[in-house]
């Protein structure tokens, strides 16, 4: 009975998006047209260059040494290993979502257990600093909000990562070995494994927002609504409709929380993609959401108390 609940489900949203298709053919073309602005101007030049790094130090086994000073902090805080060190560190460099890529490629190469692969999709989900601090600060025209925002959605996962910490550190034998690969083979395969997500998240944000353009067409909502709804499927949508309300900063700023620390139903699938190819299980991804969106939301409410 469930089973063809659900199938009538989609087979009404597949209904619904034909339809979209004959009666607004145009919202195809805007959509393509907005996302491959938001991809241009915020997307791609604030997280090709920590993606290309990050997998290069990965492909070159070279994150040992990166994790070597942090490591006594990680593993005697929250008892983390070497490589979910790197996880950790390099998913706030890099924004989402490198944490659950990080996360698939080193449990592929068995330097991750999984278990301590659940364990870091709880919490290795953070917005690209260059993108809060810059592209929502611009939005909101107030740099301590953004800072505000910053700061709730790192302090969040902290949290997350402490309340949930393994009763010991799992170390995983082998699991720095080096690797005999060039330079140049290895920046190769480092682009193309970045190129891959961003291709994909470029897809994801099209078809997110050509679906929000659809259901907004057929159900008339007040403005702030339709934010939360374009929000809900695609953050960066959902971010840049905030400056066109006229909300209190306040408002605004827990508005745009809430987008990033959620990430939007787009950066979910490109989770799910991110680990398609493993056993690892989407639920613990948006269980360290909820739990991060409502940790997150009573941090910025302190913070801004305290303003």
């Amino acid at each position: 009975m469930k089973k063809n609940y659900n199938r009538m489900i989609l087979f009404a949203l597949f209904i619904l998006l034909y339809l979209g298709i004959f009666c607004f053919p145009s919202f195809i073309m805007e959509a393509g047209v907005t996302a491959l602005s938001i991809f241009k101007e915020r997307l791609f030049p604030s997280i090709f260059p920590f993606f290309v790094l990050s997998f290069l130090m990965l492909n070159l086994g070279m994150t040992e040494i990166l994790c070597r000073f942090v490591d006594p902090f990680f593993k005697r805080v929250f008892h983390l290993s070497s490589s979910a060190s790197f996880v950790f560190l390099m998913s706030i460099f890099s924004g989402f979502p490198s944490g659950s890529k990080y996360v698939a490629t080193l449990y592929q190469e068995k330097k991750l257990t999984k278990e301590m692969s659940h364990y870091l999709l709880l919490f290795t989900h953070f917005a690209n600093p260059l993108f809060v601090l810059g592209s929502c600060g611009l939005i909101l025209g107030n740099q301590t909000v953004a800072f505000f925002i910053f700061l709730a959605q790192l302090l969040s996962n902290l949290v997350i990562a402490f309340l949930f910490r393994p009763k010991e550190v799992v170390a995983m034998p082998h699991s720095m070995e080096q690797k005999s690969s060039s330079l140049l083979s290895s920046l190769a395969e480092a682009i193309n494994q970045a190129m891959e997500v961003l291709l994909f998240m470029l897809g994801s944000i099209t078809f997110f927002l050509f679906f929000s353009k659809i259901l907004l067409s057929f159900f008339l909502l007040p403005p702030f609504f339709q934010m939360l709804v374009t929000g809900l499927l695609d953050m960066t949508s959902g971010i840049a409709m905030t400056a066109e309300l006229s909300l209190p900063f306040f408002l605004q700023g827990l508005c745009i929380l809430s987008f990033i620390v959620f990430g939007g139903f787009s950066v979910h699938i490109q989770v799910v993609n991110a680990l398609r190819k493993t056993d690892l299980s989407y639920r613990f991804f948006f269980l360290g959401r909820l739990l991060q969106l409502g940790i997150a939301s009573f941090l910025f409410v302190l913070f801004y108390a305290l303003l």
